[in-house]
């Protein structure tokens, strides 16, 4: 399988140290995907309860949360859009080949193709 060094599953798996080396066929490049995904989401509930142990007075705490969501429900899904564009660029129209579906049709058959790098 061919994967594109521009594609936004290799931005988000190329964040943590020592990518190419180690992940050589697309069973675990998949899974580095995933566990890159956890892995950031836990980094966030991590940070969200730090600020929440940071205020601990009930007022304070259901001030926060109410100014804070309102706050992020208006600024973040356009934030969101706008950083992954400018990190990963526009999603092309259609690519050749899905990592979810050769993912599942390689588990089916039991056997993980080597992945090609390429720009």
């Amino acid at each position: 399988m061919i994967i594109k060094r521009n594609s936004w599953h290799y931005k988000i798996s190329n964040l943590l140290p020592s990518f190419e080396v180690y992940n050589d066929n697309l069973c675990l490049y998949f899974w580095r995907i995933i566990g890159t995904c956890v892995f950031l989401l836990c980094c966030v509930l991590f940070l969200c309860f730090l600020f929440y142990i940071y205020f601990t007075n009930p007022v304070w705490i259901a001030c926060t949360i109410a100014i804070l969501f309102a706050m992020l429900s208006v600024i973040l899904p356009g934030w969101a859009i706008y950083f992954v564009r400018k990190k990963c660029g526009r999603p092309p129209v259609m690519p050749g080949e899905n990592i979810i579906f050769e993912y599942i049709k390689a588990k089916k058959r039991k056997i993980c193709p080597l992945i090609k790098y390429i720009d």
